[in-house]
């Protein structure tokens, strides 16, 4: 059986250069594993997005970087000081333009980085399928000169020489050997200017996200509450951001972007079993601790999943105790687990990628707020953790093309909840809602960079039950799969 997860999308301008691209995905396609989806497939319902796409970050909205430096500790020799004049300089190696930054020049930077200092998982993905490209009338080898773009040609010439032999030919094998060092150097954070350092989308998200609040720009990983307001303690990790209730001690959410990019190249040694849950270092002793679920009878339940971390250091991350709630057992592992998996094999059959958000909600038995004195509470030590009684994830999908999507989902945090896939499929689509429910249950506009029309289109989805069985613009992704015979 598989479960489609149904978006509502949004198109750039149509153009003769892609109207032949554009094929609608079958409302009851199946998607085999492994298949790739359309990245570009539209629906009969799309509207037209502004000019130049989806969305834009503001160049306008620059920050010091000896500013940004002086805030978040970060030194000239650190990765994120060397990345940041990286951008500002435009990857030339010159002087700095101005000593400012802006998030929209850090993506303008690693979306074409002359100097091949940084590799996002994108623009590792790029070069492979460029070499594949070269390579796929049998040659072993290219001419790093060969290749169609200044950034591309550079990153095969340092391939060449510090993953191969220097011959002037760049081979799969020196290409490999090169990310391989490019990812040992984002592990052990060695990296110089001399060398490449790999910087996966996730952390890059993370990070702009930091420039971009500094700036005063709105972003995909920050909601604004109400007049502008973000009640709780915001926390901005390497990997992801927390909007933690300290009265709660539950996240109410925590936000992240995850890219088919970074899921396929996330080492293969990145493992949950060599990481365990741990108080959040920036709350030092006020902070939920591991010991606080002991004989709850709650899982600690994940809200950014530890397997959509990149890294090791981010799997660390996705144990940090402000990443956890208390969810029933079944629920986290079989419910939560289905969306979960559907969400990421959503992001990589499509090839784009999605800014999640995900948390937490307490709701009486008509969906209204309970009262605080209503909220069921759990703790093993004096320390009180409300127990939600809903789970949500918002997902705002941007393919390939600058196509936008976006769906949601609001669970029930049941004690009884189903563990048989054909009871878990139509509890997932019940539980459908449109984001702009969530949003008025939190106080919240969690998409706040994206124009207000554009909202319009895609948060309102009223046709929410029972879309999935319906003619609209969705992406379908097989979430239950039989289990292998042993």
């Amino acid at each position: 059986m598989s479960l489609r997860i149904p978006t509502r999308a949004l198109s750039p301008s149509s153009t003769p250069a892609n109207a032949a691209d554009t094929a609608a995905v079958p409302a009851n396609a199946a998607v085999p594993a492994g298949a790739e989806l359309p990245a570009n497939a539209p629906a009969g319902n799309a509207v037209v997005a502004p000019t130049g796409g989806s969305w834009k970050r503001s160049a306008a909205k620059e920050v010091a970087i000896s500013d940004l430096q002086q805030k978040f500790g970060w030194t000239d020799e650190s990765w994120q000081g060397r990345l940041l004049k990286a951008a500002d300089d435009g990857g030339t190696g010159r002087r700095a333009h101005n000593g400012k930054v802006s998030a929209a020049e850090l993506e303008t930077y690693l979306s074409a980085p002359t100097d091949a200092q940084f590799l996002s998982s994108t623009a590792l993905q790029q070069q492979r399928a460029a070499l594949d490209a070269k390579l796929a009338g049998g040659a072993q080898t290219a001419s790093v000169d060969s290749f169609d773009s200044p950034w591309q040609r550079s990153v095969a010439k340092r391939a060449d020489l510090l993953g191969g032999n220097g011959d002037g030919q760049l081979s799969s094998e020196e290409l490999t050997a090169y990310i391989n060092a490019s990812k040992a150097n984002q592990a052990k954070g060695t990296g110089t200017a001399a060398n490449t350092q790999w910087v996966p989308d996730q952390q890059m998200a993370a990070l702009e996200s930091r420039v971009a609040e500094v700036a005063g720009e709105v972003d995909p990983l920050q909601g604004v509450g109400a007049g502008g307001a973000t009640p709780g303690l915001n926390l901005v990790k390497e990997y992801s951001r927390t909007l933690l209730d300290t009265d709660k001690n539950v996240p109410t959410f925590v936000s992240y972007m995850l890219s088919a990019a970074d899921v396929k190249e996330t080492p293969a040694d990145v493992s949950r079993l060599t990481s365990t849950f741990v108080r959040d270092p920036e709350l030092r002793s006020g902070g939920v601790t591991d010991s606080d679920y002991n004989n709850t009878g709650f899982d600690r339940g994940h809200m950014k999943p530890a397997e959509d971390s990149p890294t090791q250091a981010a799997m660390n991350e996705s144990h940090y105790m402000t990443n956890i709630a208390p969810q029933q057992g079944n629920h986290n592992q079989q419910v939560w687990r289905t969306l979960e998996r559907g969400v990421g094999d959503l992001v990589k059959k499509t090839g784009g990628k999605a800014y999640i958000v995900t948390g937490n909600l307490f709701l009486d038995a008509k969906g209204k707020p309970l009262p605080p004195e209503s909220i069921e509470t759990t703790g093993s030590k004096d320390r009180k953790i409300a127990v939600p009684t809903h789970n949500f994830k918002t997902v705002l999908l941007e393919l390939p093309n600058g196509n936008l999507s976006m769906f949601a989902y609001l669970v029930p945090n049941a004690k009884d909840g189903p563990s048989k896939k054909e009871q878990i499929v139509p509890l997932l689509e019940s539980s459908r809602v449109p984001v702009d429910q969530l949003e008025e249950l939190l106080g919240q506009d969690l998409y706040a960079q994206l124009p207000k029309s554009v909202q319009e289109k895609l948060e309102k989805d009223p046709a929410a039950s029972g879309i999935f069985q319906q003619q609209s613009l969705y992406e379908s992704a097989t979430l239950l799969r039989a289990q292998p015979s042993k």
